[in-house]
């Protein structure tokens, strides 16, 4: 009885010291809002870290190791179709020495209001004949099984960049009105580009698709690794091969008119996971190479040169 009563009291004190031995944790959350289609950073900062974990949207949040031994980040990806209101951040973290401790944080998701763009374009690109339907479909299901799969290590590093210097000609978001027929959200930005002009990886990544689409034209599809995703769409010329990893800067096509399009220019999405995302919100929280700062062995089979810089 004895024995058994300084066992209980033994445990219990283990479990206490296990508690009280949870290091304390440092949580910053930064966005350029937290609005529909933005793209979010988690920063876990504690005492030696071994993993850390985490859930939003009912989806597991992909945590990666930084070049700091301190330092855990995420991506969060607030899709185009989010409903404002409050979501629960739920983390886990374990130490070295295995002890563990949860945080919760609470995101408040803005309401964001969308323009609406007016476009006319030929019959057969908006309520395509019956003999292109079952291609429409295998390419869409071709496409989300890309963003469904998510690399395990990050392929960037540093900075994301503008994949070409022309201006945003139409913005992320905008509900399009074809033909005068209500269609699906633009989930991407359109950039001023004459035909011709040279596409370069805003990152680094790995070519998934390189492919005529019939809606998207020529496309390419880069995994930054980690769920993150850019799109490349209405391409004249392609430079790369699938299975191919790009530098950042490095040209992987040319812009065209190809596609499902009024005249020639670029059209660019991102994805994480099946988060619709703002490109002009991944060049602001991502153009600063201080801010995200993943460590990974695909990262260094990249050379030093910036090709960027000419």
């Amino acid at each position: 009885m004895r024995f058994s009563l300084a066992l209980g009291l033994g445990l219990s004190w283990l479990l206490l010291q296990q508690t009280a031995a949870a290091p304390p944790v440092r949580i910053s959350i930064e966005a350029r809002a937290q609005q529909p289609g933005e793209l979010i950073l988690v920063t876990v900062e504690t005492e030696q870290p071994s993993s850390v974990t985490g859930t939003v949207f009912n989806t597991e949040v992909r945590f990666f190791p930084t070049r700091e031994p301190t330092v855990w980040q995420a991506l969060l990806g607030l899709d185009v179709d989010l409903q404002p209101g409050e979501y629960r951040l739920d983390l886990k973290i374990v130490t070295d020495s295995g002890v563990e401790s949860s945080e919760t944080r609470m995101l408040q998701v803005a309401p964001r209001a969308f323009a609406t763009r007016y476009l006319t374009l030929p019959k057969k690109y908006v309520n395509p004949p019956a003999d292109v339907q079952e291609r429409i479909r295998r390419e869409a299901e071709e496409v989300r099984r890309i963003f469904s799969v998510a690399s395990p290590e990050p392929v960037w590093e540093g900075q994301f960049r503008r994949p070409l210097g022309g201006k945003v000609i139409s913005s992320f978001g905008k509900r399009s009105v074809l033909n005068g027929q209500p269609r699906n959200v633009h989930a991407g930005v359109d950039l001023r580009a004459p035909q011709g002009t040279v596409l370069r990886a805003p990152a680094g990544g790995r070519v998934v698709l390189a492919k005529e689409l019939y809606f998207a034209g020529n496309s390419i599809i880069l995994d930054h690794g980690l769920g993150l995703f850019s799109q490349f769409a209405h391409l004249s010329t392609f430079k790369v091969k699938e299975g191919q990893l790009v530098q950042p800067g490095e040209t992987i096509g040319l812009t065209g008119r190809s596609g499902r399009v009024e005249g020639p220019h670029l059209h660019w999405s991102m994805r994480l996971g099946n988060g619709r995302i703002d490109p002009m919100s991944v060049l602001w929280l991502l153009s600063d190479g201080n801010r995200a700062r993943p460590r990974s062995k695909a990262i260094s089979e990249f050379s030093n040169r910036d090709p960027f810089v000419r």
